[in-house]
């Protein structure tokens, strides 16, 4: 009995300490890209191997931290055929770059605003990015699981990170487009 009320006592102080952590389930996530092709229509793309975790802490939301993994051969799009591009040394060069990263630095809560900061990696550049998100705090889902859920979307320049390709129409527009929007709807599980 005694050793119980120890052992609960010290789960408390570990998650007060570190607060709680919680695994992204690749199967309830989803990590969507967006960029436009020919300067007339968007190319939809997803990365369908997602790892990852968040560290909440009830008692501070702006200790809240992400770490994330993304298998770049992983992508996927609605433009058929042009998915091999996309892996190819012109764009993500998934050889030599197999995955991208992102590794929260700071949270900054204002009333019911979160925003993020932290570093992405991708094509082996790491830039600095803020966004805003959202966030569903931890609750039990119907499975009986401990999760949490978070969404959040921006927009970076693809030239940022290394990925030069640039090639212009005749009417002197962009083949591919420089920005990509990049949305993220994560599930986490308590570890």
């Amino acid at each position: 009995m005694l050793r119980s009320i120890i052992a609960s006592a010290l789960l408390c102080f570990s998650f007060s300490l570190y607060g709680q952590k919680f695994i992204i389930d690749p199967g309830h996530t989803a990590v969507t890209s967006k960029v436009q092709r020919f300067s007339m229509v968007d190319v939809l793309g997803r990365f369908n191997e997602v790892e990852g975790s968040i560290t909440y802490d009830s008692n501070d939301l702006s200790k809240l931290s992400a770490e994330v993994t993304i298998k770049t051969a992983s992508y996927t799009s609605n433009n058929l055929g042009g998915e091999d591009a996309v892996k190819s040394v012109a764009f993500l060069d998934v050889a030599n770059f197999p995955e991208m990263t992102f590794k929260s630095t700071k949270v900054v809560v204002s009333g019911e605003e979160f925003n993020m900061t932290g570093n992405l990696t991708i094509h082996g550049v790491t830039k600095e990015v803020t966004f805003p998100f959202t966030l569903l705090k931890p609750f039990k889902d119907p499975t009986r699981a401990n999760t949490i859920a978070t969404s959040a979307s921006l927009t970076i320049n693809r030239q940022d990170f290394g990925i030069k390709f640039s090639r212009k129409l005749p009417n002197g527009k962009e083949f591919i487009g420089n920005e990509v929007h990049i949305e993220l709807n994560v599930l986490a599980v308590e570890q």
